[in-house]
């Protein structure tokens, strides 16, 4: 804390943080009112380097939506936003449904911490909520609507973004079958700062290194 003392708070990223983390980093807490809370204290970003990282994957949605809504993302200008968590199958909720005058589109969205030299990666742990996500998304896709995964980088300091293959071998043949299938991936990064993110853009996807 600014006064020297020390406190635990609450961390709301079940991820590696590979990378990520550096003894007596500044962090960035967002302090709840509410008095049920059992910690006080919410981080939300660190700063590793020059770069502030976000670590809210709670805010991610948000992010995301915003961007929708603004128009940031490419090909969905003219789509509106039906609901929030549509339920795509028993047990299993996706993030947002959108609907245009082609129909549905439905969207999957993962929040990204961890970069490498300018290229973001995901997943930074092994992850079966997300490969369950895929495979719900892909199952869409082979019905013929359309289905997407939006990662939300949150650093500014990412120049592309690539799908980390060795990490969870579950989530990369998931994406394989996913991408086969017709599902689209798309990926955004927003620059964290002490006063907030700045406005997302969109960064390119690499699948293979040449």
């Amino acid at each position: 804390m600014r006064d020297g003392s020390t406190t635990i708070a609450y961390c709301p990223n079940p991820g590696s943080f590979s990378g990520c983390l550096t003894k007596g980093s500044p962090a960035l807490l967002w302090e709840s009112s509410d008095p049920r809370r059992k910690r006080r204290f919410t981080l939300r970003a660190i700063k590793h380097s020059r770069t502030w990282i976000g670590t809210d994957t709670h805010l991610t949605n948000q992010l995301a939506e915003r961007a929708f809504i603004g128009g940031l993302i490419p090909g969905f200008k003219d789509a509106v936003l039906v609901r929030r968590e549509p339920r795509c199958q028993r047990g299993c909720r996706l993030d947002f449904l959108f609907r245009d005058e082609h129909g549905d589109r439905f969207v999957e969205v993962k929040s990204v911490m961890v970069a490498n030299r300018g290229t973001a990666q995901f997943p930074d742990s092994i992850s079966p909520r997300a490969t369950e996500h895929l495979r719900a998304l892909t199952k869409i896709a082979t019905q013929g609507q359309r289905a997407y995964l939006l990662f939300v980088i949150q650093r500014g300091d990412a120049k592309e973004m690539e799908i980390n293959r060795e990490r969870d071998l579950s989530f990369t043949h998931a994406l394989q079958r996913a991408t086969a299938a017709g599902v689209q991936l798309l990926a955004m990064k927003c620059q964290v700062t002490v006063a907030g993110f700045r406005v997302p853009t969109i960064v390119p996807i690499v699948f293979e290194r040449r």
